[in-house]
Parts: structure tokens; C-alpha cells; sequence
């Protein structure tokens, strides 16, 4: 017995051997040898200083993807979600354009990423498609836009949470009086 699992061992040891060349290979996304795709398909990676320095052109590239309808719905959410790093009006006008999209998880990223970057100014546009939203077919981008909603501020904002809170909706009324009491915890 001792001995079998001794060649099962040694066999492991042998195949593990082997195939770390093909390990060493798929770097991680910041390692020199990356592209693109892999920093986008990586589940953990951010654009941060690094990786706008090796892909200057990572927004126009975040665009591309977050806007191509062939694309998988993983893909565009993650390439969405990316976009809030950067801060443009070709990227305000495709996450207000990708409120609409076909995809739910699609609208609910597009939905938060333009609550939180383009909100605060109290940009007209921005809060009809964030409001367009708060009858959206599905429940859970309903929810996403009263947490857009939520990163606004002055008393449109203030009103808009208020009327949801007392509305009939139980899952949008409890996000929006979270936000109204976190909102009255820290004015701004």
C-alpha cells in the first residue's frame, strides 16, 4: 500500500512538474507579458496607476467593450463597472445609454457607476435616466437605481428617496430610507 501511494506521489510530482511552465505562462494581469483581455477578465484587477500606464488608451478600450452588443454580459458589466475610474463625457453618455440595455445586470452596473460618478453635480440627464429606471421592469435594477439615487445630494435628491421610502415598493423603500438616514448622519 505505502508503496502505490509512493508512486502516486512521485507521479503528481512529475505531472505538477510539467505543467508549471504552462502555470508560469498565465501571469497575472499586471506582469509584463499581460494584455488587455486578461486584465479585464481578471476578477481582482482595478485600473489603477500601473495599468493606465500600460494601457493609456484603457478608456476608449473600457468603452469598446462596455458598448459592444457582442460581447458577453460578463465582459460589458466588467468593462462597465472599470468605467468608474474614469471621468468623461463619452463615458457619461454610454453608461446613460447602457441604462437601457437588453441585460439587467447591464443596467444595474451602468445605473451605480453613473449614480456615483456623475450625480453629485445634479446633471439633469443623469437623474432622468437614473428615474427612468425606478420602474424598470426587473426588481433588482429598480433597487440599483435608488442606490444611484442615493450617491446624489440637495433636496431633488432628498425628495425623490423620500417619496420612494414611503412607497409601496419594500425593497426600494428600504434602500431609500438607508439612504435618508445615512444622508442625515453626514450632511454635506
Amino acid at each position: 500500500m505505502r508503496s502505490m501511494f509512493t508512486s502516486i506521489l512521485l507521479a503528481l510530482a512529475l505531472v505538477m512538474g510539467a505543467a508549471s511552465p504552462v502555470i508560469a505562462q498565465h501571469n497575472h494581469a499586471l506582469e509584463a507579458d499581460a494584455n488587455f483581455d486578461d486584465f479585464l477578465n481578471t476578477i481582482d484587477a482595478l485600473p489603477n496607476a500601473e495599468v493606465l500606464e500600460r494601457f493609456p488608451d484603457a478608456e476608449a478600450r473600457l468603452l469598446e467593450v462596455a458598448t459592444d452588443a457582442e460581447a458577453t454580459v460578463f465582459r460589458r458589466w466588467r468593462a462597465t463597472s472599470m468605467l468608474s475610474n474614469f471621468n468623461s463625457p463619452e463615458v457619461r453618455q454610454a453608461l446613460i445609454t447602457l441604462t437601457e440595455a437588453a441585460d439587467d445586470d447591464l443596467r444595474g452596473m451602468a445605473l451605480l457607476v453613473l449614480g456615483a460618478g456623475y450625480l453629485e453635480g445634479g446633471d439633469a440627464e443623469v437623474l432622468a435616466a437614473i428615474d427612468a429606471r425606478l420602474s424598470d421592469e426587473d426588481a433588482s435594477v429598480r433597487a440599483d437605481a435608488v442606490r444611484a439615487l442615493a450617491y446624489g445630494h440637495g433636496p431633488q435628491i432628498t425628495e425623490r428617496l423620500e417619496r420612494i421610502a414611503a412607497g409601496d415598493d419594500a425593497r426600494q423603500a428600504k434602500i431609500a430610507a438607508r439612504a435618508l438616514a445615512k444622508k442625515s448622519q453626514n450632511p454635506q
